[in-house]
């Protein structure tokens, strides 16, 4: 009776290793209930079935001993020995673990795109991402639990700034940033005037990119006048709607130069006899300015001693960088400023790296962009382009494809996808178009249907699984690697976080900036000469263009008729 008791238990032991252990072998038959099948298997934390990578192909392809081959390259400033020796987060970013708890590592030279639909687990597994990145990060998102739950961490490693001109969360604001300032040197005008043109959302209209072009063109003679004459965006605002707009032109001329004669000229264009032309662009650039209206967003664009942010310092010492903006409608007003400090921030870096060992900014830099699409649309599929061998890692975030095509193009969509090493999809996602592409990157894999003798090609994962993984987990393609399966790691449960929290450190303290002393009721509102020399030290004053006619003349008496 025990012998045959003991036959009993070794057979069902052994149905169940077989099971457990063995469902990826060319003969497993094709479970009747994929979808139900799936879920057990990975809440057991057991091999996905035929088609997934195998635990050697996560040993080879995933996990540590690869990120050391590939760290060579990523961090040349470390020695082999520090390579070696220091932990894994100093050379790859863990994804979340495989079955087995195998851990899936991401190169800090590859980028990756996320697909998530709201409130999926997308903010906690990117906060377990920025808090052991060894490198500087910028964050950008329209809430603040990002900074929540990751600034306590990052100010151990570097210093923390927040710019939140919108008080999202009554976390304040660090400092405040003028596009203005350095626009003296025509490249940087170029550059700061492409990023709040081609900023401004273009859906619907026809020739978007040629208006956004023409915009560019005079912001750039706008900016660079502003900052010959030691102005800020307001006066910018100002010409934009045609108000004094000569003013910029005389600016240009009586600086000499090519540059300025040249964009003197443009800007005589909008003067021109193409009244609807000009009156296209300028409704371009006025949406771009469109957020000096609010006096507190206004406020965050002036210059105040100890109140600026240095590019070179926050990258020197790998500091961190929250844009928090919230959204009306389809964009959020600030998404012009915060494209255009994004886009200087990615400039400098890959300048500052190419003069370092390897031609890359070591160590690396993070670009986690949550809801970039509405908050800080910066050129995306440009930037995946060359980012990666420039030391700048970027992670973009949208909730499904149609969001990325709505701002970019159908190619541009197709580019992001494309240019990144690393896709995830998160569950919940219901885009048939999302889900069809996915299944088909998994591919086929050879198994046999119930009550069939032959061995068919299926698929791997159907938009079915993909659909309705469970909770935390994510399906995740790499380059010509098989598809994994990974539960995601959450930032709550990551012991460094925990700790923190015990201690009461979870948060980092700020300090906020000094308020500037005037206050910038509406564009085209100047400060006097002496508020804008006690706000600027720089100031040199009289303003170039003042003259008794005038309305925005500060030198008048209050008790002149012509100043009411």
């Amino acid at each position: 009776m025990r012998f045959i008791v003991l036959i009993a238990v070794s057979g069902v032991c052994l149905a169940a290793v077989k099971w457990a252990f063995l469902p990826f072998i060319p003969w497993r038959r094709l479970p009747r209930h994929r979808v139900r099948y799936l879920r057990l298997r990975l809440h057991l934390r057991l091999h996905p079935g035929s088609g997934h990578a195998s635990v050697a192909e996560l040993w080879l392809r995933w996990g540590r001993p690869a990120m050391f081959r590939r760290s060579r390259r990523s961090r040349p400033s470390l020695t082999v020995a520090q390579r070696v020796l220091s932990p894994a987060s100093d050379t790859s970013i863990l994804m979340g673990r495989a079955h087995y708890g195998h851990a899936l590592r991401l190169p800090l030279d590859e980028h990756a795109v996320v697909t998530s639909p709201p409130r999926s687990g997308k903010t906690g597994w990117l906060a377990s991402v920025v808090m052991p990145y060894p490198g500087p990060v910028v964050s950008t998102t329209t809430k603040h639990d990002m900074f929540a739950l990751t600034s306590g961490i990052r100010a151990r490693r570097g210093p923390v700034h927040v710019f939140n001109p919108q008080a999202i969360g009554d976390v304040p604001s660090t400092f405040r940033w003028n596009p203005i300032d350095g626009c003296a040197d025509p490249a940087t005008a170029i550059r700061r005037a492409d990023a709040f043109a081609y900023s401004v959302s273009q859906n619907g209209v026809e020739e978007a990119t040629f208006w956004a072009s023409k915009a560019s063109d005079y912001l750039r003679a706008y900016f660079h006048a502003a900052a010959l004459a030691d102005l800020d965006l307001q006066a910018v605002a100002r010409w934009v709607t045609g108000i004094d707009s000569t003013d910029a032109e005389t600016i240009l001329v009586s600086s000499g130069g090519q540059t300025g004669w040249q964009w003197a000229s443009q800007l005589a264009e909008l003067r021109g006899h193409a009244n609807r032309t000009a009156q296209t662009v300028r409704m371009t650039m006025s949406r771009a300015m469109a957020f000096l209206a609010d006096p507190a967003l206004a406020a965050s664009v002036t210059t105040a001693p100890r109140a600026n942010f240095s590019i070179e310092e926050f990258l020197h010492h790998a500091g961190t960088l929250y844009l928090i903006a919230e959204t009306r409608g389809e964009d959020s007003p600030v998404a012009p400023l915060f494209a255009c400090l994004a886009s200087e921030i990615h400039y400098i870096a890959a300048l500052t790296g190419s003069r370092m060992p390897g031609g890359r900014l070591d160590a690396p830099l993070l670009f986690a962009l949550d809801e970039v699409t509405q908050i800080c649309p910066v050129p995306v599929p440009s930037w995946l382009a060359d980012s990666g061998g420039k030391g700048i890692q970027i992670i973009t975030i949208a909730h499904g494809e149609a969001q990325l095509r709505a701002r970019w193009g159908n190619d541009g969509a197709r580019i992001i996808s494309d240019t990144s090493g690393a896709k995830i999809w998160l569950p919940g996602i219901t885009d048939p178009d999302a889900l069809e592409t996915a299944s088909l990157l998994c591919g086929t894999a050879a198994m046999r249907e119930h009550g069939q003798d032959w061995t068919g090609r299926y698929e791997v994962m159907t938009p079915d699984m993909i659909r309705q993984l469970p909770a935390t987990r994510a399906l995740i393609i790499r380059g010509g690697h098989s598809p994994v399966i990974a539960k995601l790691r959450m930032a709550w449960n990551d012991p460094a976080y925990r700790r923190a929290r015990a201690a009461r450190q979870q948060t980092a303290t700020l300090i906020p900036a000094p308020e500037p002393d005037w206050q910038p009721a509406s564009p085209g509102t100047w400060p006097s000469e002496d508020q804008a020399r006690a706000t600027d030290p720089g100031f040199s004053g009289p303003y170039p263009w003042a003259q008794p006619s005038d309305p925005w003349d500060d030198s008048r008496s209050d008790d002149d008729p012509e100043a009411a």
